[in-house]
C-alpha cells in the first residue's frame, strides 16, 4: 500500500462520509475498479506526462463526469491532475478497508476439506464475530488437500486448524 493511496483514500472516505453518500460512492468506486482492471491502458493514459493535462482531464470527464457521484468524480480528477491516478487501486483498496471498519463488518474466507454443515458454518461465523467484534460475511471454499479441519482468513487474522498442518507439526516433532 502506498502512502499516496492511503492519503487519497482517507480524503475520499472523509468527504464521502460528510456528504452522506458513502454507500453510493463505495458502489461506484468498486465499479470503476472493475472497469479499470479490464482497461489497464486507461490509467496509463491518464498518468502519461506526454499527454497534456487538458486532454487527460477531458478523457476523465467523458468517462465519468455525471456518471458517478460528484465527490468520487472530484477524487478522480484530483488524482489525475496530480499525476497520482496510478495509485487508484491502492486508494480503492484502502477505502474498502475503511468502509468495512465503518460498517463494522469483515469478509472471511473459510476453507474446509469437505462441505460444512449449516450448523458448522453458523458456529464458525459466530466465533469469528466474537473475535473480531464485527459482522462476518463468509466465503466458503473446499480444498481436499487440507485432509480435515479448516483454515480461516478474516480481518487480517489467519488460522490454520487443518489436519495437514497438524501432520506437518507432528512430523517436525518426530524428526
Amino acid at each position: 500500500m502506498t502512502t499516496t493511496g492511503r492519503e487519497y483514500a482517507l480524503a475520499l472516505f472523509e468527504t464521502a462520509y460528510e456528504s452522506g453518500n458513502i454507500d453510493e460512492i463505495r458502489n461506484d468506486i468498486r465499479k470503476i475498479k472493475d472497469l479499470l482492471k479490464e482497461m489497464p491502458d486507461y490509467i496509463e493514459y491518464l498518468s502519461n506526462p506526454g499527454i497534456s493535462k487538458k486532454e487527460r482531464m477531458e478523457a476523465l470527464s467523458l468517462a465519468f463526469e455525471g456518471k458517478v457521484d460528484d465527490v468520487l468524480y472530484a477524487f478522480l480528477a484530483v488524482m489525475t491532475e496530480g499525476s497520482d491516478i496510478g495509485s487508484f487501486f491502492d486508494a480503492q483498496k484502502e477505502f474498502e478497508h475503511m468502509y468495512e471498519d465503518y460498517k463494522k463488518f469483515t469478509y472471511a474466507e473459510i476453507t474446509s476439506a469437505v462441505e460444512l454443515t449449516e450448523e458448522e458454518k453458523k458456529k464458525i461465523v459466530n466465533k469469528l464475530e466474537s473475535i473480531t467484534g464485527k459482522s462476518v460475511r463468509p466465503k466458503y471454499k473446499i480444498d481436499p488437500a487440507l485432509m480435515g479441519g479448516i483454515t480461516v482468513t478474516a480481518d487480517g487474522i489467519f488460522f490454520d486448524g487443518s489436519v495437514r498442518k497438524n501432520l506437518k507439526n507432528l512430523e517436525k516433532e518426530i524428526s
